[in-house]
C-alpha cells in the first residue's frame, strides 16, 4: 500500500459499477487508479472522488507500469466547491487539468505539477472573478516547467509546438475571460 495527496484530474466508467479515477498527486506524478464499485448507489467512494477534489489516497500499485492501481481508501481533504458554482470557474478549472494531461507524462512523479496545480485550482476558487490572466499565468507556468518558456514568445504556442494536441476549446475561454 501507498498513501499521497493528490487532485481528481478525470474519471471514466470502469466495466459496470467501477470508474477509472485519473489523479494528480505529490509523490506519483499523474496516477491512474480503479475505484471499484464507485457508481453503485451507496458506495464509499460516493463523494470523495469527484473532480477536482483534493484528498488523501491510499493505493495498491499497479503492477506494471502501464497497469492500473487499485484504490483502497480515499480521505477527502478539500472539495473546491466555489469552482461547481460558477461557469467560467468550472471552464477554467477544466482547461487547466486537460492541459496537465496533454502534457504531462503518467509516472512522472515530479512534485512541481501537484504543486502548479493545487495552486491554480485553489486561487480560481477563490479569486474575485475568473479572468484571462489566470488562464495565461498558468500555461506560463507551464512552458517554465517543461523547459520551453521564452520570453518574448507566447508560451501557449511554445507548448502547441512542442505537444501539438492541446484542449481545443483554449481560445473561445480566453475570449469569455477577456470579455
Amino acid at each position: 500500500m501507498e498513501k499521497d495527496v493528490g487532485t481528481v484530474l478525470k474519471h471514466y466508467p470502469l466495466g459496470e459499477h467501477g470508474l477509472i479515477v485519473v489523479w494528480c498527486t505529490q509523490q506519483h506524478g499523474l496516477l491512474h487508479t480503479a475505484a471499484r464499485g464507485a457508481r453503485k448507489p451507496g458506495s464509499r467512494w460516493g463523494g470523495r472522488v469527484d473532480l477536482f477534489h483534493e484528498c488523501e489516497l491510499v493505493f495498491n500499485p499497479a503492477p506494471s507500469e502501464e497497469g492500473l492501481s487499485t484504490l483502497d481508501s480515499v480521505s477527502l481533504i478539500s472539495p473546491r466547491l466555489p469552482l461547481r458554482r460558477d461557469l467560467q470557474r468550472l471552464r477554467l478549472a477544466g482547461y487547466m487539468a486537460r492541459l496537465l494531461l496533454c502534457t504531462v507524462e503518467p509516472g512522472a512523479p515530479d512534485p512541481a505539477w501537484h504543486t502548479l496545480l493545487t495552486a491554480a485550482l485553489d486561487y480560481v476558487a477563490t479569486a474575485p472573478a475568473p479572468n484571462a490572466a489566470i488562464l495565461l499565468r498558468f500555461e506560463k507556468r507551464m512552458a517554465q516547467l517543461h523547459g520551453l518558456y521564452a520570453p518574448g514568445t507566447s508560451p501557449y504556442a511554445s507548448l502547441l509546438r512542442h505537444f501539438r494536441h492541446l484542449p481545443p476549446d483554449r481560445n473561445d475561454l480566453l475570449s469569455d475571460l477577456q470579455g
